[in-house]
């Protein structure tokens, strides 16, 4: 089964701040924050990582076991698409 590719949207800006992230969603000028998490998911994506892999990625960088941080990747994809913030690559 092929793996979901994200990428971000054209319309945003980021700016890392410590191991926090900022975006700015240009078309409605609505700023968003992410903890340390959160902003390395958006990392890997915008590596044009697979879910699969910036799961491993995580689970090799943080202690946090994987049924509860693939909910929250999950969510956090979820929140980041009702906001036109990433879009399904390809």
């Amino acid at each position: 089964m092929p793996q979901i590719v994200f990428k971000l949207s054209a319309d945003i800006l980021l700016q890392e701040v410590a191991n926090e992230m900022v975006i700015l969603n240009l078309a409605d000028g609505q700023y968003y924050g992410l903890n340390e998490i959160g902003a390395r998911i958006v990392q890997l994506m915008s590596r044009g990582e697979d879910i699969s892999s910036i799961t491993q990625n995580l689970l090799g960088e943080f202690d946090v076991e994987q049924s509860v941080l693939e909910r929250d990747i999950q969510d956090l994809i979820e929140k980041l698409q009702q906001h036109a913030l990433i879009e399904i690559a390809g």
